[in-house]
């Protein structure tokens, strides 16, 4: 799998179900729909520490609205707002 930095924008907006689950996501000017069970990245770290860090994030993948192009994200939540911090192809 190709791994990529998001070096550009990582503002993004995350649309949540009623859950708490990511559904949607538009970062860049596109948007993506939520195409598979996301993971929390807590739960992905609980497995690696013993202390658990006060990270809120998910992992899910998403496919472009505009054209079916699929990446994998890494999303995480610093205040109020979202940001990519890494994306998959």
């Amino acid at each position: 799998m190709h791994t990529r930095t998001a070096e550009q924008d990582r503002t993004a907006q995350l649309s949540l179900r009623q859950d708490g689950c990511p559904q949607a996501l538009v970062w860049q000017q596109r948007q993506y729909v939520v195409t598979d069970a996301p993971t929390r990245l807590e739960d992905a770290l609980d497995m690696l520490l013993t202390h658990p860090l006060p990270v809120v994030g998910w992992r899910f993948q998403g496919t472009a609205v505009d054209g079916g192009e699929v990446l994998v994200f890494d999303v995480l939540r610093f205040g109020r707002s979202w940001s990519v911090v890494r994306t998959y192809c």
